[in-house]
């Protein structure tokens, strides 16, 4: 089943270039562009029902950020990819606190995009490693990076381990059993390069999950 995109950019010439490359690409499909986050949100009160939304930051009317936000809120079920060619920190942290899935610069290789794409519809979120490192300071670069890498169940589990719940506990509140919860913890530990519970606990509160 292909994914389906609504692709909202004030650029023509920008819609044109990711519409040409998501097209030559085997299981994606384009419903509908917008041109700024009016338009789209106005698509999708008609009815349109997009698996992803490839948003840039900058547009006139409602920018992407906002646009963003009132998708979150009204449209939780869609994920929205950002654009952009801003390389700064904040703007990049705003798009992930609106509810941003990925965000990623505009002169994306069709492999990233496509990357990016499937691994959000899988439930993780994608941020490459330059906006991953771009959002935190020296010090903690490496954590973002890997936190980034995680899906949304990995970090679920981060949190209520950092909250000190037990397996037992934890596999209560998710449906899951306590062994399913060990192997989270222990791929928790390899991927994040931690030493034990103790090494989970500080990067969930360096990094603010908790």
């Amino acid at each position: 089943m292909s994914v389906k995109i609504i692709l909202a950019d004030d650029h023509h010439l920008v819609r044109q270039g990711f519409r040409s490359l998501l097209s030559g690409h085997a299981g994606f499909e384009i419903l509908a562009e917008a041109a700024n986050g009016k338009e789209l949100i106005a698509l999708l009160d008609r009815g349109l029902q997009p698996d992803i939304v490839l948003m840039d930051v900058e547009m006139p009317e409602l920018n992407g950020i906002e646009a963003c936000r009132i998708l979150n809120r009204d449209h939780p079920a869609i994920r929205v990819l950002m654009i952009s060619m801003l390389n700064d920190k904040d703007v990049i942290q705003e798009a992930v606190d609106a509810g941003a899935k990925a965000y990623l610069f505009k002169n994306t290789s069709i492999e990233e995009l496509s990357q990016a794409i499937q691994q959000v519809m899988n439930g993780s979120n994608y941020f490459g490693k330059e906006i991953a490192l771009a959002m935190l300071g020296k010090s903690k670069k490496e954590d973002a990076f890997a936190l980034s890498q995680l899906s949304d169940r990995e970090i679920e589990i981060l949190k209520l381990i950092a909250e000190g719940f037990s397996s037992t506990e934890i596999g209560s509140k998710l449906f899951i059993s306590p062994r399913t919860v060990d192997t989270h913890r222990n791929n928790l530990i390899q991927k994040l390069k931690v030493n034990g519970i103790a090494g989970l606990i500080r990067l969930a509160i360096q990094n603010k999950i908790i």
